[in-house]
């Protein structure tokens, strides 16, 4: 575990909102000299806090349907799991797959452009490695919103419009050299305009007004940062919500309550198995234990059930690879 100072706790925050910010402008932030700041996050890396700086894409605007996936595992020691989790690593397919505990051993997200591609990827997986998997359950994105950390300055969340990261909204106008510099983005947020550049052989003014028109057209809709929760004394916890009541107003309520608690970080809305799935990032179990018991009391008329599992090894991370 890291102790983060104020600074620290500061420069995360502002990397949280937008994590491609220049070194000069994180200095005006949180008043330190910019040597200060290149030094601060050349730590936060170093120590592991922040794994990797990434772009969230709303790869729907590419024509991908986002499905997640929660495995059960039978009879495998550790040195089968981690082969199941580098097959899983490689495939193209996957965005995010990560080990859990709880119900299910691994949870993952593939992206795909119909239900029969990830048909088949099921298909190859069971063919691969069936016999070690005993569960699985399968959901569908409906659409999905990364919130700010605020709790990392004890700032009391204000509701404001966030971009959905993922929204089912249909295919945007996007051409191979869009896609090629939202690999180059998905890879690492903070990448130079002009690294782009020279990799993709085009000129740093074309690089910077397609990527202010995909902003604009929010299939960039925002620049994030992956924390390694325990590193900083955190636990991790995916929580998936079963609805007994879908009335529309209410089901609003309770998205509006759940974006005022600075605990929570993600919400999706899904089709499939749960109705609604919550990313948490708490100090404690008593910690979790309460968010949940306030939400699921304030909310029980309409919640029906909830399972949870703690994330504690994300092995892959990007919305496009």
């Amino acid at each position: 575990m890291v102790k983060l100072d104020k600074k620290d706790r500061l420069l995360l925050y502002e990397l949280d909102k937008n994590s491609r910010q220049t070194h000069s402008q994180l200095s005006k932030k949180v008043r330190i000299k910019q040597e200060t700041v290149r030094y601060r996050i050349n730590n936060f890396t170093k120590e592991g806090i922040i794994k990797n700086f990434f772009t969230i894409i709303d790869v729907s605007k590419l024509g991908k349907i986002i499905y997640k996936i929660l495995l059960k595992l039978h009879n495998v020691d550790e040195k089968k799991k981690k082969e199941i989790m580098g097959y899983l690593v490689k495939n193209n397919l996957v965005l995010w797959v990560a080990d859990t505990y709880g119900v299910y051993d691994i949870a993952l997200t593939i992206g795909t452009d119909s239900l029969i591609k990830a048909k088949e990827f099921l298909a190859e997986l069971y063919k691969v490695y069936g016999k070690f998997l005993q569960n699985k359950e399968i959901s569908v994105n409906i659409s999905g919103e990364y919130l700010t950390r605020d709790y990392l300055v004890n700032k009391k969340r204000v509701s404001e419009k966030n971009a959905d990261y993922y929204s089912d909204t249909g295919k945007s106008i996007v051409d191979e050299r869009d896609v090629k510099i939202l690999k180059e983005l998905a890879k690492n947020s903070r990448v130079s305009i002009i690294e782009i550049a020279t990799k993709l052989e085009i000129s740093s003014d074309t690089v910077i007004q397609r990527i202010k028109k995909m902003e604009k057209n929010q299939v960039i809709t925002k620049y994030n940062i992956f924390i390694d929760n325990a590193k900083i004394g955190q636990i991790h916890y995916k929580v998936f919500l079963y609805f007994n009541n879908l009335s529309s107003e209410k089901e609003k309520e309770l998205y509006s309550y759940c974006k005022s608690i600075p605990k929570i970080i993600y919400i999706i809305k899904a089709f499939g198995s749960w109705d609604l799935e919550l990313d948490l990032e708490v100090e404690s179990v008593e910690e979790f234990r309460r968010i949940m018991m306030d939400l699921t009391s304030k909310f029980s008329s309409m919640i029906k059930d909830y399972s949870a599992l703690t994330i504690y090894n994300v092995h892959k991370y990007n919305l496009l690879p």
